[in-house]
């Protein structure tokens, strides 16, 4: 019955109809614990949905002036009366289901209700509309809330990136006028030698090794800062962990190696290694 009717509305392609029913009880968020509201959905095209959507509340419009009109009808009148009444009635009813759109900008060309339509029955509550607004504030503040953490996470991994690569990455979110923030890599690839390293004259063979064991020195200082970075997982730790152990058993064999040729030479062994890598310990 039209007294049940609590909405009518459309979606893009879909129309819906709510009745309050005392028998059923059903709890609904969009109600806001309204018991009693039963919906019932139908689907088709756009333009369908729209054009059924219209003649209800045309329809649902006639049901209340009819009811409005009966009130005021005397008990005795003439089926003439009455015909011309309800031509009377007609004639603005059909202009209004013309410039129905024209008149209400609240109704959207996908969507509407009966309470944006300005019906006469649109019951709901200032205090209901508040509530629900309010409601929707607080899930925007906590959808813009969770946004910004997830624009400031995405900076550190940004910015860790472009710690070990030297080059910020495209996803880097900036603001309006905000540029890029300069980021200086944490271990660097390229590293000059000692000038008195440079081949010379003197033992080629001796020198080529000792430019190795330099090269593998600057290796084994790299491989322990990056086992010594925090925040590290534990597979990640434990692998470079494993790295710098094997950078550093490979200068301990190019440092032998050198003392192998220098004896062969007759010259004194050196310790490069121990005085350059006095403790192998990783904090």
């Amino acid at each position: 019955q039209w007294k049940q009717l609590e909405n009518l509305y459309f979606r893009e392609k879909k129309f819906a109809v709510e009745v309050h029913d005392p028998r059923r009880i059903s709890v609904s968020r969009r109600t806001f614990g309204q018991s009693g509201l039963v919906v019932q959905t139908w689907y088709a095209n756009t333009s369908l949905i729209k054009s059924i959507w219209v003649m209800a509340i045309s329809q649902h419009q006639f049901y209340l002036d009819r009811k409005q009109s009966k009130a005021k009808i005397p008990s005795a009148r003439s089926l003439d009366d009455i015909a011309m009444d309800l031509t009377e009635m007609g004639t603005p009813k059909v202009s209004k289901l013309v410039t129905l759109e024209a008149k209400n900008q609240l109704i959207m060309a996908s969507n509407g209700s009966l309470i944006s339509s300005g019906s006469q029955d649109s019951e709901v509550s200032e205090e209901q509309k508040k509530e629900k607004i309010m409601e929707l504030k607080k899930k925007e503040k906590l959808l813009q809330e969770k946004l910004l953490q997830k624009v400031e996470e995405l900076k550190k991994i940004c910015l860790r990136e472009a710690e070990l690569t030297g080059k910020m990455p495209k996803e880097y979110p900036l603001g309006a006028g905000e540029e890029p923030p300069q980021v200086r890599r944490r271990v660097g690839t390229a590293f000059k030698l000692d000038d008195n390293l440079l081949p010379s004259q003197e033992d080629p063979t001796l020198q080529d090794l000792e430019s190795n064991f330099i090269i593998h020195q600057k290796l084994v200082e790299a491989a322990k800062k990056l086992a010594s970075e925090p925040d590290l997982c534990k597979n990640v730790k434990k692998k470079r962990k494993q790295e710098y152990a094997d950078a550093v058993k490979k200068l301990q064999e190019i440092e032998n190696s050198i003392n192998e040729y220098r004896i062969k030479c007759g010259k004194k062994p050196t310790q490069k290694s121990t005085l350059a890598l006095p403790g192998e310990r990783i904090p």
